[in-house]
């Protein structure tokens, strides 16, 4: 990959960046225009520092877009930022033995905790239409694991601890015919479990009842959405062009490694003292649910109940938003800190919330496990909807600094590895958002049956429809809080989202028991 050329100034920059904001948002962008305004949020501002800097070869600096929302900030605050160099990973050897990153070593010790209680895997799965030549998909698929080396890793104990072991091996994609619906079938077989003492990945092609479904199974150990979006763009460029080039120049043993070298030492302990303090105080249980057992054991039963926010609701929360400086995400996320405190009466709540981790140069094309993870802790007891909201939003900021030590490790290292104990997500993968063409036709994405244990005592994720609405579950541990508990949290971060749209300066009215 050839490095990019420094812009020469000013006018340069500023064309760089407002280039890539306009691609990621979707919307032409003016000088005086604010990143979030325009519809942008933490998981796209993410990827459009990482495009940033692979573009312009600079250091984007910590919080860029949160501290510089407007184009013309932006520009001028990365003109003073330096040149990308030893704070970047460095592309070595893609074979052989590579430490674990954060977050596999973070995700290893939740394993060692629960035992086996939990399957920590992830499936993903397209439709495909008859015209998809399977010979011509099979070609693609097997030059995938020279492109990204995370594919065949696999796990190993050494005398240091685990490290990963990526095996120059064929990676094959499985022809699998099963009777029933096509949907059931993929269940089934992406549901198999994926021990750790071998390929941590499966890619199949199920046949069934006349339709296909083109399916990736995993451990969560080597992917995340964001990757999945990847592969299948990747392997439709090469179904389209077996010579395709434009193979990433990374792997995610550099990632490992960058982080193993640049998170270290008083850099490591600048980042925990700053989670030590955010989580002092709170109950290393984490939050006390309506009903729950205390203690809760580190993994339970899991059940799902849908959530629905209309289309309409969505755009007044968007205009709020706006009018407050903060994301779609932020106000959300404010509000259900402010649901579960009423829900849970509570006035002290900590939430934990997922983050993509693609934050230096280099890695955005990357597959491998980034997704992290961060908490947010808000007293929601006084003040108005608003000023909740407010105290989320900067919250939420503030920790972005501190955004490259892994939730699962922070909680360990910190001794208190249940404590953040719900969580609400919402999952805004670019590269999602549209999937790419295959056998001329654009691929759809089908769901997969979640996990059938989970971690959190609950956790929401929703997702932004093709109408604007957003749509999604509450997963809830089944062991801790029951179905009736759930609907009324459903019901209160309901009510809570038309009390923001219709007046945000509404005084907070806890709930007490």
């Amino acid at each position: 990959m050839t490095p990019p050329i420094p812009p020469s100034g000013e006018d340069d920059v500023t064309e760089v960046v407002r280039g890539v904001w306009a691609s990621a948002l979707d919307h032409p962008v003016s000088m005086n225009d604010d990143f979030f305004e325009l519809g942008g949020d933490s998981l796209t501002a993410l990827a459009v520092a990482s495009a940033v800097a692979q573009a312009t070869g600079r250091v984007v600096p910590d919080g860029w877009l949160y501290r510089y929302p407007r184009l013309a900030d932006a520009a001028r605050a990365l003109l003073r930022a330096p040149a990308a160099g030893t704070g970047a990973p460095v592309a070595l050897e893609r074979h052989g033995r590579h430490p674990v990153s954060f977050q596999q070593e973070g995700l290893l010790s939740v394993i060692g905790h629960i035992g086996g209680g939990h399957q920590y895997q992830v499936a993903y799965a397209v439709a495909l239409e008859s015209s998809v030549d399977s010979g011509r998909l099979r070609a693609a698929w097997e030059r995938m694991p020279q492109r990204h080396p995370a594919l065949v890793t696999r796990l190993v104990r050494t005398a240091n601890g685990p490290a990963q072991d990526v095996c120059a091996v064929p990676l094959p994609l499985e022809l699998v015919a099963l009777s029933g619906e096509v949907s059931e079938a993929t269940d089934r077989w992406a549901s198999d479990a994926i021990p750790l003492d071998g390929p941590l990945l499966r890619f199949g092609l199920v046949q069934a009842a006349g339709e296909r479904q083109l399916v990736l199974a995993a451990h969560q150990l080597v992917m995340d959405p964001w990757s999945w979006a990847l592969l299948l763009a990747d392997l439709a460029a090469l179904y389209e062009n077996p010579d395709a080039g434009g193979a990433p120049e990374l792997a995610y043993g550099d990632y490992a490694r960058w982080q193993r070298t640049h998170l270290t030492g008083q850099e490591f302990g600048r980042h925990l003292d700053f989670w030590r303090g955010r989580a002092e105080g709170f109950p290393a249980a984490g939050v006390r649910l309506p009903g729950a057992p205390c203690p809760a054991g580190p993994a339970g039963p899991a059940a799902r109940l849908p959530v629905q926010v209309p289309g309409g609701l969505v755009s007044g929360l968007e205009e709020r938003a706006r009018s407050m400086g903060a994301s779609l995400f932020e106000v959300l996320l404010g509000l259900f800190h402010l649901a579960v405190g009423q829900w849970a009466s509570t006035d002290d709540v900590l939430i934990a919330s997922a983050t993509a981790s693609r934050t230096v140069p280099g890695v955005e094309d990357v597959v491998g496990f980034f997704v992290n993870g961060r908490f947010t802790r808000a007293c929601v007891a006084a003040g108005t909807v608003a000023d909740v909201v407010d105290q989320v939003r900067d919250s939420w900021r503030a920790v972005d600094d501190h955004r490259e030590l892994h939730l699962e490790k922070t909680l360990f290292d910190l001794g208190r590895p249940d404590m953040a104990n719900v969580k609400f997500s919402l999952n805004t993968v670019p590269g999602l958002a549209r999937l790419p063409a295959l056998g001329g036709r654009q691929l759809r994405a089908v769901p997969v049956a979640g996990a059938a244990s989970a971690r959190r005592h609950v956790s929401v994720g929703l997702t932004r429809t093709a109408g604007g609405a957003l749509a999604g579950a509450v997963t809830y541990r089944t062991d801790v809080v029951d179905r009736d508990a759930v609907a009324a949290l459903i019901g209160t971060f309901g009510q809570t989202l038309h009390m923001f749209a219709a007046d945000p300066g509404q005084p907070v009215a806890l709930r007490h028991p």
